[in-house]
């Protein structure tokens, strides 16, 4: 007959492996191998004698864990206290090596520190990606299996489980900013009319638009500096709650996070200078070997030309706010942009035209890109849908497409 004790023990055992998911099996794999990887950064500190201590990156890293853990929904102060506790057992372990090896110093080369970072970052983020529902406190025997290092005691293994399990989340994503009191809104400043100006100064109609969100959900407004070549790894990272600017709606772009109803429609069609005319007059006439194409690096732009231009030399220029100017010094002589821009650039300089006039080559949706939360969603689609039906859209678009300087 079984004793009570020994049935006692597998109930135990069997209803921890019952709440232990997928999720959980990957969470603590991930994060026992990045405590394993800390042999190898104490071996390249021991070796070029730096300290085991950086104050700095662990600022760094605790940032940028609270960021990326916003888009899992994750309370920012739980976030960064498993990882202030994910870094005391870090050090405990380097600090394990450093006196080991105080005796027997390890054998060179040390593990090169930038290879060790970026397997350190990968798994940072896989850990991140997998904090997406509360560590039931039964798996505690599977955490602990799964991070046994050596030179991290059990006591440190157990205080990681604790934090980790402290772990609280959001309700959804708008109940976050409100508890927050901000709208963290990320923009490329180098679109008119979108978005343009300085961080100090923002300008555009989504500068203005990005303020009615805020006040529609009751909270002040952060607006965060990114770039078209960085806006989706910003994106998913979480440096920003909402991606605005002039942001267009792509495949690519949905399977990160959703968008709101579009606010405006448009497309693809060529600018160049008003003496041009004549000379470009569709696709064909411009893809030739002697015409300079310019584009703006990472965007949609930069994308279309290098899909359907073939012959023509493409040019790429770094700075949007400025790339007009290359087209009107004779420095390029095309560039594919969405029609409102042209519209706004024809208007600003007179030696500016459209060079297919009311014609678009693709069919594009500008809307706010969000985080995959269905209730924020829902209350940015109904002030987009109130702003149509009272026509402050359109107001909105009027006021902006003037010449400015």
């Amino acid at each position: 007959m079984r004793s009570p004790v020994l049935s006692f023990a597998i109930a135990v055992f069997l209803t921890s492996w019952a709440n232990f998911t997928l999720a959980d099996e990957v969470l603590f794999s991930s994060i026992g191998q990045r405590l394993h990887l800390m042999k190898a950064v104490a071996h390249y500190k021991f070796e070029h004698r730096l300290p085991i201590e950086d104050l700095a990156r662990e600022t760094i890293v605790i940032e940028q864990a609270v960021d990326q853990g916003r888009r899992q929904g994750l309370k920012p102060e739980t976030t960064a206290q498993f990882f202030r506790a994910q870094i005391l057992a870090a050090k405990q372990i380097q600090n394990y090596w450093f006196e080991q090896w105080q005796t027997q110093p390890p054998l060179p080369p040390a593990p090169r520190l930038i290879d060790t970072r970026a397997a350190l970052l990968r798994l940072g983020d896989r850990i991140v990606a997998n904090l997406s529902q509360a560590i039931a406190p039964t798996s505690l025997p599977q955490f602990l299996v799964a991070t046994q290092v050596e030179g991290l005691s059990a006591s440190r293994q157990r205080k990681l489980f604790t934090a980790i399990s402290k772990l609280a989340f959001y309700p959804d994503y708008r109940t976050q900013i409100q508890d927050q009191g901000v709208v963290r809104i990320g923009v490329t400043l180098d679109y008119a009319p979108f978005s343009y100006g300085s961080l100090e100064q923002p300008l555009g109609i989504d500068i203005e638009l990005g303020q009615k969100i805020a006040n529609y959900l009751g909270v002040e407004v952060a607006w965060i500096q990114t770039s078209w070549p960085k806006l989706t790894e910003d994106f998913i990272r979480g440096r920003f709650d909402l991606a605005m600017g002039g942001v267009s709606i792509t495949p690519l772009r949905l399977q990160a996070g959703f968008f709101s109803e579009p606010y405006h429609v448009g497309g693809k069609t060529p600018i160049g200078r008003c003496a041009d005319q004549r000379r470009f007059t569709d696709v064909a006439s411009i893809d030739q070997p002697q015409v300079r194409i310019i584009v703006n690096p990472g965007g949609t732009n930069a994308k279309f030309a290098r899909a359907h231009i073939a012959q023509a030399e493409i040019l790429s220029f770094p700075d949007n706010r400025f790339i007009f100017e290359e087209i009107r010094a004779n420095r390029a002589d095309v560039m594919f942009t969405d029609g409102i821009e042209v519209s706004l650039q024809t208007l600003r300089h007179p030696d500016l035209c459209a060079l297919m006039p009311g014609q678009y080559l693709t069919h594009q949706e500008k809307a706010i890109w969000m985080p995959q939360d269905r209730t924020l969603k829902a209350d940015i689609d109904r002030l987009i849908t109130q702003m149509h039906q009272r026509d402050e859209m359109t107001t909105l678009f009027h006021r902006w497409l003037k010449p400015r300087p």
